[in-house]
């Protein structure tokens, strides 16, 4: 987290860095997202101002899931990252080089092919 004074409230949360962890059901592979959310102060809403040694868990989660799931959130972004790391892991595919092909024999001389018949 990132916190300051603002005005006369010390230790105001203006960032939270998080992870979500999404677990694929039949493979059991994992994909991460790892994000830092603004969290927004309004000194005007003193009201709901939380000490910093008030915070707990669960209301930062809200704080965050408000933020990545509303109007203007990025849940959608959230997700295909997450599944993109998990397609990386069990769709993962190999580049094959040319001195890995089954017909490679590592050294290659070229045949003149014949023109047949001048």
């Amino acid at each position: 987290m990132t916190k300051k004074t603002v005005g006369e409230h010390a230790n105001v949360v203006l960032h939270a860095r998080w992870e979500l962890i999404g677990t694929e059901g039949t493979t059991g592979t994992q994909g991460r997202f790892i994000g830092a959310t603004p969290i927004d102060f309004n000194t005007g809403s003193v009201d709901e101002f939380v000490a910093f040694g008030d915070l707990t868990q669960e209301l930062v989660i809200g704080w965050v899931s408000s933020s990545v799931t509303g109007p203007n959130g990025y849940w959608d972004h959230i997700s295909e990252q997450i599944q993109k790391g998990i397609d990386e892991v069990d769709d993962a595919s190999e580049e094959v080089g040319d001195e890995n092909l089954p017909w490679s024999t590592g050294s290659v001389t070229p045949t003149p092919v014949d023109g047949g018949g001048e």
